[in-house]
């Protein structure tokens, strides 16, 4: 249970920043929604549905592309995901030792960590209608070194 409730919490300033960014209703009722599927059924696209929504309506956003919207939903987003995952193999009123949690928290925050230091470096990296190419390859080089590292751990 604690699992499904962490869900909502992580849910839950996704739904904020999405409402804040686009001034409409529509975007925290669709987060609600697939966050009611992922909390009912962790093991469903639930997750992925909600993550790729949220990221989606960030990326198609005005706005920087380092603003403080997107600095929050990083975590939350990413915390969605580890939690939906240990939730769909944790049955419900399964009490977890904290020691069980130890090994993906220090992955969640090793991951987090590497990721706000490249958005820090793309904070600072000029932008342009020529950067599309830059920004590939950036979240492609992000994708191998946080795979290189969680696989390390």
């Amino acid at each position: 249970m604690l699992m499904r409730l962490a869900i909502v919490l992580a849910a839950v300033p996704v739904a904020l920043v999405l409402y804040l960014e686009s001034g409409s209703i529509a975007p925290p009722l669709i987060v609600a929604v697939l966050t009611a599927l992922t909390v009912l059924m962790p093991g469903s696209a639930g997750a992925a549905l909600l993550i790729g929504y949220a990221a989606l309506a960030m990326a198609f956003g005005d706005g920087h592309p380092v603003r403080l919207g997107v600095l929050i939903m990083i975590p939350a987003l990413h915390l969605i995901h580890v939690t939906s995952a240990l939730a769909a193999v944790v049955p419900v009123k399964t009490r977890i030792d904290p020691a069980a949690l130890k090994t993906p928290a220090r992955r969640f925050a090793i991951v987090q960590a590497i990721t706000f230091v490249v958005a820090a470096v793309a904070a600072v990296v000029p932008s342009g209608a020529n950067m599309g190419l830059v920004e590939v390859l950036g979240l492609g080089a992000l994708t191998v070194v946080i795979g290189v590292v969680a696989l390390r751990i």
